[in-house]
């Protein structure tokens, strides 16, 4: 075994880790640091002393079976590249926290794309790996927005004109330390500053404050180095002030406190600095997150941070920064202040102003990095766009992004681009088992549409309703006319197919789909609009007729009564007379109110009270706002009502609802 990474600390921890797991302290040899090894079995070396040795011609490339290379996102680098690609073992295997490179060059084509196993920030806390962290974004009142910008950063020089001296800053972040900690003689903080002469400023202000603390960076003595991870961790000192140093791999478990004291855009940096933090230690409950923020120019990508946060879209992250509602993992916090907020969602907004020139830029750029053309599911991963960002009417669509970028040998035809332009009311659908029946249909893996199932035909009816929008309704009769107009157009016939694996791909939830409603394709917990729900439950027919404004239809030949709800009646959309109180109480329960003019004592009225002797079913389609589908949350049963037009009831849902669905629910109400 060869064990390799860049730093002789790194070496160190690896092969403590190993020893441990092994139970034999004398597992493997170390190559650094002065330390010669006794032999080459099991080797623990930094990529320097590797090569300066010249082992890989002295031992041979198929040496060692099994190779690991510690943070693997530097293989790119030349030092890097040469060894990798020249080993030759049966395994290698590359551990990194921070997979997404600086420079936006992948990895993956080091190790034969292949990510043998995965867990992301929030999966860690979740699985109680690393402490859930308290983040506050506080406004320093500093404006960078002037400064240069080159090469995706400001000027270091620039930065410290606006940090050195800087009293009123400091005295800030020294301030805000010491009420968000409490108190601060407890406190093994790390502070992440801009420059040597940033750091040293900083510990200074803390020490004047009365506050232990000390700048350690590259240019400390190492015996100060090693000392001053003791002084954190006896409490003889508070707080740590550096520039890099401990972005990587050192091991403070002890750290429960991380102050980014400068912009920091990368994820990669961002997560290897909070990472520091998040270390599980004995009595460790938590890590507080300072982060103190200033006006930026409109290159900076606030996105980056707050994805490696969250996860998701960029419009995702937008709307949970807006509603003040953030999905984030285990008992973590998070909170902005009145400017910081201000200043992000004004920075976010402009980064997701997506024009076609800059799209077609990034695709570009991303097939440069793949030395191919890129996927759709590769592209949305990539560029933490949305698929209603590529669908956009000023975007036009996946194949209008390539054709552009001069990826396709023969551009879509008119009727290809009449047809692609539908696609964007298809962006909803989450249900595996619709999606994969039009995947086999249009690949030629499934038997001809004539020979399905009335199950499987009305999929493909709710297909033709949603593809053929705005078209006369003799067109839109014949059930497979989406399907049979797909196979006629080859170019949106090939989009289609990279949509649905897209779709496929973003599926929240990946359960077994089976039919709640019998020979009727309405999966719970997947999304729907209107038309379908009607084609779903046989009424084709209805579809056009139906007032969209309905909050409920009865259906008299399937005993069956449909609500549909929308939770978020501001005044913009609805009526005072039909701004119902529906909301969540719980996963499990429903607050629905019915029309203002139902009584408790009219048909409607019984029908719900005695449920349970006239045997009605009542279905449950609830969208958070008017431009969302319906989530199908299934099968309601009557608990209690009071008052009469309108009714007040609770209902009991018969599966409760998804966790994400449930939080957006309590997060309008309490709105």
């Amino acid at each position: 075994m060869l064990f390799l990474a860049h730093r002789e600390e790194l070496l160190r921890q690896a092969r403590d880790r190993f020893r441990h797991v092994l139970r034999d302290e004398s597992f493997g040899d170390l190559l650094g640091g002065g330390e010669e090894p006794s032999s080459f079995e099991h080797l623990f070396a930094t990529i320097q002393s590797f090569r300066s040795r010249g082992l890989l011609e002295s031992q041979g490339a198929e040496h060692w079976d099994y190779v690991v290379l510690d943070e693997a996102h530097h293989v790119p680098a030349d030092s890097y590249r040469e060894i990798v690609s020249s080993l030759r073992p049966r395994i290698l295997l590359g551990l990194t926290a921070t997979p997404e490179r600086m420079d936006g060059e992948s990895i993956l084509p080091w190790f034969d794309h292949r990510i043998a196993d995965e867990m992301r920030l929030w999966h860690a806390i979740e699985r109680q790996y690393l402490v859930p962290f308290d983040y506050y974004g506080v406004h320093d009142g500093i404006d960078l927005s002037g400064l240069s910008w080159s090469r995706g950063a400001y000027a270091v020089s620039e930065l410290e004109q606006h940090y050195l001296g800087n009293t009123r800053r400091a005295n800030l972040i020294v301030k805000e330390f010491c009420e968000f900690y409490g108190d601060w003689h407890l406190a093994r903080g790390l502070g992440f500053c801009v420059s040597i002469a940033h750091a040293e400023f900083m510990a200074e202000s803390f020490r004047q404050a009365g506050i232990p603390a000390l700048a350690i960076t590259s240019e400390s003595p190492a015996e100060e180095r090693a000392q001053a991870t003791s002084l954190l961790r006896n409490r003889e000192v508070n707080v740590l002030f550096t520039v890099d140093l401990y972005n990587e791999g050192v091991d403070i478990p002890e750290a429960d406190c991380v102050l980014f004291l400068r912009p920091t855009e990368s994820s990669t940096v961002f997560l290897q600095q909070l990472g520091r933090g998040l270390r599980l230690d004995t009595g460790k409950t938590s890590c507080l997150v300072l982060d103190f923020i200033g006006n930026q120019r409109r290159e900076f990508r606030f996105d980056q941070r707050f994805l490696a946060l969250f996860g998701g879209t960029r419009q995702q992250v937008i709307r949970e920064i807006e509603s003040g509602i953030t999905r984030l993992p285990g008992n973590c916090y998070f909170r902005l202040d009145k400017e910081s907020r201000k200043v992000i969602l004004e920075n976010l907004k402009a980064q997701l102003q997506a024009n076609r020139a800059r799209m077609v830029a990034e695709l570009r750029a991303l097939a440069s990095q793949l030395r191919r053309r890129p996927t759709l599911i590769e592209y949305l991963a990539e560029t933490r766009y949305d698929l209603s960002d590529v669908y956009k009417q000023s975007i036009g669509g996946w194949y209008a992004l390539l054709n552009e970028a001069q990826f396709l040998t023969e551009p879509p035809t008119e009727p290809d681009i009449k047809l692609i332009k539908q696609f964007r009311h298809l962006l909803h659908i989450d249900s595996i088992q619709r999606l994969r029946l039009y995947l086999d249909l249009l690949s030629g893996t499934k038997v001809e549409a004539e020979t399905l199932t009335a199950f499987e035909k009305r999929m493909v009816q709710m297909l033709t309703f949603r593809l053929l929008q705005g078209e006369a309704k003799q067109q839109r009769d014949e059930w497979e006319a989406g399907l049979t107009r797909l196979r006629q157009h080859g170019g949106a016939k090939a989009e289609f197919k990279e949509l649905c694996d897209a779709l496929l791909d973003s599926v929240k939830l990946h359960s077994d789909e089976n039919p709640t409603l019998g020979d009727h394709p309405l999966f719970l917990h997947r999304q729907y609009t209107r038309d379908e729900i009607l084609v779903g439950l046989g009424l084709a027919k209805l579809v056009g007729a139906f007032n969209t404004q309905t909050g409920r239809f009865w259906i008299e030949a399937l005993n069956t009564e449909v609500f549909f709800v929308t939770l978020d009646k501001s005044e913009k959309t609805f009526s005072p007379s039909t701004r119902y109180e529906d909301f969540a109480l719980s996963p499990t329960r429903f607050h629905w109110q019915s029309q203002s003019t139902t009584s408790e004592n009219s048909p409607t009225g019984q029908r719900y009270v005695h449920q349970q002797e006239n045997g009605a079913r009542f279905l449950l389609f609830v969208r958070p706002k008017r431009e969302d589908a319906f989530l199908f949350l299934g099968p309601l049963h009557y608990v209690s009502h009071s008052g009469s037009r309108p009714m007040s009831i609770y209902w009991d849902l018969d599966y409760p609802m998804p966790a994400w669905f449930f939080e957006i629910c309590a997060s309008l109400r309490a709105a």
